[in-house]
């Protein structure tokens, strides 16, 4: 039961608690007020909202009277230019319209082929690096590796590897940007040439040179279709510049969450060996020792359940980006006024004793057959007009990279259970330092 909205004074202590553990800080509001918590932030009234049925009036009833924070997206389109990510109304519809192709279901048989040989060379690595059968790694590292690995061939089709570190480096860089701020009451002079401001500008050189140079090369041949996601984006006849912001949000945004996601994988079925146990006859029943493809991946419904079940515990994006009402909105009891800013939470709604049954717990089980959560209870994707467009590309890939790891190896439960950390993404606070265990030699 709601309990009404609380109003809370702005102040450090707010920002403080904010930057100094978020989580703790969205568990405790939403003990003490319940659903909906009223803060002010500076000039700023903020709506914290949780209930499935909030969520779904800001996501999809009431849509379009909301806008993505101007702020906030101001400091992502230093480097994301005016994407998809960053862009409102008709300018919005038009890039969602000619980004759609790069995701048709058309696309995915290609697009999966690459991931299972990013996944699979990942095997070859470790196989050579073993110790008796066994591998230790940092799993969240090895994850975020592998995931931008694929991230650069499904977008690029272009060798990159020899500037694999330096393109990771810019893009956690940049990944701690966004974070530091968004959360900021203020920021520096753009020109401020040292600390922090000096390498988020060479970040964002090194990423926008890489990017810049492979779209002007394929520009050159845009009847040339490689497979890739540029081939789609290219076809469309697109302005360069609108190009290189398109890739530019989808090469870090993409591969930061999945990265996460699959950290969170290996280290939650390390820790629930029934689980795994079950996930992994599974996959040897339907594909025997043939690797997984896109299409296979219907046969593989526990395996979708543990990764919907990872992304309800563990949300890449634990807090979607703050919306800002463009109008007066009646919300059933409280209003929100033009101007309100208001905060949806997965990680939170994700976790309420209400909607899931034993909530901390890993439960692959619940996403079998029919729901028994409200639909808005569980977004880890976001919901409505707005939803990720790569979302069913983002589960795909998660899929096939856990299948075909699975095959080869098992993963060992770590010394201590990972905490989550809030920074851009939901991410294992330290890493997961973690040994993996060969299921079956690898063939002569």
């Amino acid at each position: 039961m709601t309990k009404g909205p609380s109003f809370l004074l702005f102040g450090v202590d707010i920002l403080w608690r904010l930057r100094r553990d978020q989580l703790g800080y969205y568990r405790e509001l939403q003990a003490r007020f319940g659903d909906r918590v009223r803060l002010r932030l500076g000039p700023y009234r903020n709506w914290l909202l949780f209930s499935p049925a909030d969520v779904e009036a800001v996501l999809t009833i009431h849509a379009g009277s909301f806008i993505r924070f101007e702020p906030m997206m101001r400091v992502l389109g230093q480097w994301n230019g005016n994407s998809l990510l960053v862009s409102e109304g008709t300018r919005w519809q038009v890039r969602r319209r000619q980004v759609l192709p790069a995701f048709a279901r058309s696309r995915m048989t290609g697009y999966g082929a690459r991931i299972v040989t990013h996944a699979a060379a990942l095997s070859q690595d470790w196989d050579a690096a073993a110790d008796e059968g066994e591998v230790t790694v940092d799993t969240d590292r090895t994850m975020a590796t592998l995931a931008l690995r694929i991230a650069l061939d499904v977008l690029f089709d272009s060798p990159t590897d020899h500037r694999l570190s330096e393109i990771s480096d810019a893009v956690a860089v940049l990944s701690e940007v966004a974070f530091r701020e968004s959360m900021a009451p203020w920021k520096l002079s753009r020109w401020w040439p040292f600390g922090p401001l000096a390498g988020k500008l060479s970040a964002i050189r090194t990423m926008d040179n890489l990017v810049r140079s492979i779209v002007q090369i394929r520009m050159q041949h845009p009847q040339d279709d490689r497979g890739d996601l540029l081939s789609t984006l290219v076809a469309s006849k697109d302005e360069p510049d609108a190009i290189r912001d398109e890739v530019m949000t989808l090469l870090i945004a993409g591969h930061e969450t999945t990265g996460a996601a699959l950290a969170w994988a290996g280290e939650l079925l390390a820790r629930h060996p029934v689980e795994l146990a079950a996930v992994v006859a599974e996959m040897d029943r339907e594909l025997g020792r043939n690797r997984a493809t896109a299409a296979d991946l219907g046969r593989l419904p526990l395996l979708r359940a543990v990764i919907e079940e990872l992304l309800r515990l563990f949300p890449p994006a634990y807090a979607l980006f703050t919306r800002q009402a463009t109008r007066r909105i009646d919300l059933d009891g409280i209003t929100i006024r033009k101007g309100d800013l208001v905060q949806l939470v997965p990680f939170i709604t994700h976790r309420d004793p209400r909607w899931f049954d034993d909530p901390e717990a890993f439960r692959p089980a619940r996403f079998i057959g029919t729901a028994a959560h409200p639909p808005y209870a569980y977004f880890p994707f976001g919901a409505g007009p707005r939803v990720c467009i790569g979302q069913n590309f983002g589960l795909i890939e998660l899929m096939l990279v856990l299948a075909t790891l699975l095959q080869d190896w098992t993963p060992l439960p770590p010394a201590a259970a990972a905490m989550p950390e809030a920074k851009f993404s939901l991410r294992p606070r330290g890493g997961v330092q973690q040994r993996w265990r060969r299921r079956i030699p690898p063939a002569v």
